[in-house]
């Protein structure tokens, strides 16, 4: 899968696509919808599709105080996007300068000069350019004009609920991973880089690989089911996750702590997937170490019952 960065200058290989444009951030239910519309372009081998998204989110330039993290890291996205057959990743780095770009601006330097693109996909309620101008009135005009075909989808959603991000990232904060799961139709996963740790874990008699949040979401603070995936290794395995401040130790940053069942080896600078799957209780302060280790060995009890009825063969969309 091909990734392409910042301005498109360099066109090679990066013309006559089909792509859907959008943050697509956690490539939930309603994203797979739009996607599969995308997918319906390529009607031989020689046909291409990708997604044109933003870096970082506009929102996080636009009105920072209102930014609330992705649901997925950007790494995490381009996995999902490639299970589902995406040819190429396109991203464009948003910053105040490019956010004063007019919306026609937009259309006739990138999406016709720059990509020639052949087909594109949106939702109906896309915006774009400065001060939110355009929008699928304006690409209509373009397409009336036979510069590509323009697809707009309608938003999609299940008897109850629309397909949200901010819905899903909702649950998320709030420890609701089965209304999470639903929507995104996979289950929603950390993925990073193991840090160093105190190692208390250890001494405790549950040793944890520890991951810091960067740009991405944390859940609610507490413990949790989880299924994790070491890096170089295809099977998942049972895990139980504390994520939170520590406040048994006076902690004060938010990291995720995973303890993998009857694992061992050194995880140190490895990738993980640590993959939530149901919340068992909210963090809690205990009187001493020995109380919080018979609460640790319930937790695990608990949690590998959990897990018993929630197998994971693979998180990704693609499969779903």
């Amino acid at each position: 899968m091909l990734i392409k960065k910042n301005n498109f200058s360099d066109t090679i290989n990066i013309h006559n696509y089909s792509i859907a444009i959008g943050n697509f951030d956690g490539i939930h239910k309603g994203h797979r919808y739009l996607l599969r519309q995308l997918i319906k372009c390529r009607k031989n081998e020689k046909d291409k599709i990708a997604v044109l998204s933003f870096f970082p989110h506009p929102i996080k330039v636009l009105a920072k105080n209102r930014w609330k993290k992705n649901l997925v890291k950007i790494r995490t996205k381009y996995k999902l996007l490639s299970y589902l057959g995406i040819d190429a990743l396109f991203i464009l780095t948003f910053n105040k300068k490019f956010s004063l770009i007019t919306a026609e601006d937009f259309i006739e330097k990138y999406l016709i000069d720059k990509l020639k693109v052949k087909n594109i996909v949106v939702g109906e309620d896309f915006k774009f350019g400065s001060n939110r101008r355009g929008d699928v009135n304006l690409l209509k005009k373009y397409e009336e004009k036979n510069f590509f075909k323009l697809i707009s989808i309608e938003k999609r959603g299940s008897e109850k609920e629309i397909y949200s991000s901010s819905l899903i990232r909702s649950y998320i904060k709030n420890g609701k991973m089965s209304r999470a799961t639903n929507l995104l139709g996979y289950y929603w996963e950390v993925y990073g880089k193991v840090i160093k740790g105190d190692a208390r874990g250890r001494l405790l008699g549950y040793p944890t690989a520890n991951l810091r949040y960067t740009y991405q979401i944390s859940p609610s603070k507490g413990i949790y089911a989880s299924w994790t995936q070491v890096e170089g290794e295809k099977k998942w395995r049972m895990s139980a996750v504390s994520t939170g401040i520590r406040p048994q130790y006076n902690g004060i940053e938010e990291i995720l702590e995973v303890y993998i069942f009857n694992f061992s080896g050194n995880l140190y600078q490895k990738r993980i997937r640590v993959a939530f799957i149901e919340k068992i209780r909210d963090e809690e302060t205990f009187k001493n170490e020995m109380q919080l280790k018979i609460q640790m060995k319930r937790d695990c009890i608990k949690i590998q019952e959990i897990l018993e009825k929630n197998k994971i063969m693979d998180n990704n969309v693609g499969k779903q």
